[in-house]
């Protein structure tokens, strides 16, 4: 198979580009002129230079592909207009470019934030319809909707792959969560205990090409869940509701809250961790704060009301049973094993 990957310098990009070539695909990496491209370092790569906004760019960097994995997207901006125009256009565009340079087959790893929070007692599935609470979140399922939207003509086949928490090695994000938990410092965001799920790159890119391969398409329908044919998200469903056709969850399979995510990595490290509940309202000033402080120095601030919306949400644990019926789907990272591969590397390469 001929790959292109967009985001291939990023976190999880970087980890397919490394399985596509280890497994014996061509694997194009698609990055912008000026992307860092020091997660790659040590491959030998075929680069193709491309940005979102550039239809043009896209369609060459197309030219003679299989399948195109579309992982590149923003993950922190100024505002709606600067998520929407990366990950609900971009990708639009990504879409049109691909039927242009004749594409068989366009996988969107989008984000469990797409989908919105889960009920307590019941993981989100496939068929649940989307309800994001973030501007990221609602940012990614415009970019989800651009997809069923571009499998409408039956001329693009288009699979959605939804990840939740991802950590791992090259990760800044979950690595905060881990120095935390080395000085015994574990943050709980709220007084109340919501589920979540997570995945290691190991298991989310094997997931990923798994729906590459055996993932079914978005068919061609206006009943769709990622149009409002969907069911609420507190309604289970035996066997794989139809509306929910040609998007998957991919996770470890496991079920957390996040004090328990900070134990489990505090425990990796030799560490007794100390649970800190960090009122809602609390937060959210000071997440203000920190968006002010931000304005001011002109740089992105790490914590803003947008993270404190998804954190004090009820949850978010989803399933993978339709994963494993559909793709074959079977986790082999879990959290014990996921966190200690994420520490050694974060030691080795001094961040921890």
């Amino acid at each position: 198979m001929k790959a292109l990957v967009t985001g291939s310098n990023g976190f999880i990009g970087s980890h397919l580009i490394e399985l596509l070539q280890d497994r014996g695909d061509t694997a194009y990496a698609m990055v912008r002129k000026t992307s860092n491209v020091d997660n790659l370092a040590g491959r030998t790569v075929d680069y193709r230079y491309a940005g979102l906004t550039d239809p043009d760019s896209l369609t060459e960097a197309m030219k003679d592909v299989d399948v195109v994995y579309h992982l590149a997207g923003m993950t922190a901006g100024r505002g709606v207009q600067d998520f929407e125009r990366v990950n609900g256009g971009g990708t639009a565009n990504v879409m049109a470019a691909a039927k242009a340079a004749g594409v068989e087959k366009v996988v969107y790893v989008s984000s469990l934030a797409a989908a919105g929070p889960s009920h307590h007692d019941v993981p989100r599935s496939e068929h649940h319809t989307p309800s994001p609470v973030s501007i990221y979140g609602r940012s990614k399922y415009s970019g989800e909707k651009a997809a069923h939207d571009a499998a409408q003509d039956g001329k693009l086949h288009v699979t959605i792959v939804r990840p939740p928490v991802v950590y791992g090695p090259r990760d800044d994000d979950f690595l905060q969560v881990i120095q935390m938990a080395k000085s015994g410092l574990i943050l709980k965001l709220g007084f109340h205990d919501a589920w979540f799920s997570a995945v290691h790159p190991h298991d989310l890119t094997r997931g990923i090409l798994l729906a590459g391969a055996k993932g079914k398409s978005i068919p061609v329908d206006d009943a769709h869940a990622l149009v409002g044919g969907g069911l609420a998200h507190d309604v289970a469903h035996d066997g794989h509701h139809e509306a929910g056709e040609g998007v998957y969850f991919v996770t470890d399979g496991g079920q957390y809250t996040w004090a328990g995510l900070g134990q489990k990595s505090a425990e990796a490290l030799g560490k007794k961790g100390f649970v800190v509940t960090f009122p809602v309202p609390l937060a959210y000033t000071a997440a203000w704060f920190s968006e002010m402080f931000g304005k001011v120095t002109g740089k992105l601030p790490i914590f803003n009301r947008d993270k404190v919306r998804e954190g004090a949400a009820s949850g978010w644990w989803a399933s993978i049973d339709k994963a494993n019926a559909e793709l074959g789907f079977t986790p082999e990272m879990d959290f014990e094993r996921g966190i200690e591969d994420t520490i050694r590397w974060a030691k080795d390469n001094k961040r921890l």
